[in-house]
């Protein structure tokens, strides 16, 4: 496999993520899934909280916590952003952020945030 850093990378905190309640919507859309963490604060809001999932929001390093994650690595996800975008809704704002793999290697990956 390719450099994982020249991926596309979408990073998958909440229902999307392997073994969760939505993960079949990105399921036919084929990669490598790595365990990660990223930095920034879960809270109420958005659709997801309703099935139990906080939304992801940007804070400050002072206020940041530690969020446990996935990373999708797929060439397939650029032909997918309009297909997730959909699916995410307008409660959910795509953006970049960093993440860090459990081997330490550090990359920035797309992720839903809350549209605040």
């Amino acid at each position: 496999m390719k450099d994982l850093a020249s991926i596309p990378a979408l990073i998958i905190y909440g229902s999307l993520a392997p073994g969760e309640s939505n993960h079949s919507v990105i399921y036919p859309i084929r990669g490598e899934w790595k365990k990660a963490t990223i930095k920034g604060k879960l809270q109420e809001g958005g659709w997801g909280s309703s099935l139990g999932y906080n939304g992801f929001i940007p804070v400050n390093s002072k206020d940041a916590e530690t969020i446990n994650c996935y990373v999708l690595f797929s060439e397939d996800l650029p032909a997918n952003w309009d297909y997730l975008d959909e699916f995410e809704g307008d409660g959910y704002r795509r953006i970049q952020t960093e993440y860090e793999l459990e081997n330490g290697q550090k990359g920035i990956g797309f992720i839903y945030a809350l549209n605040e």
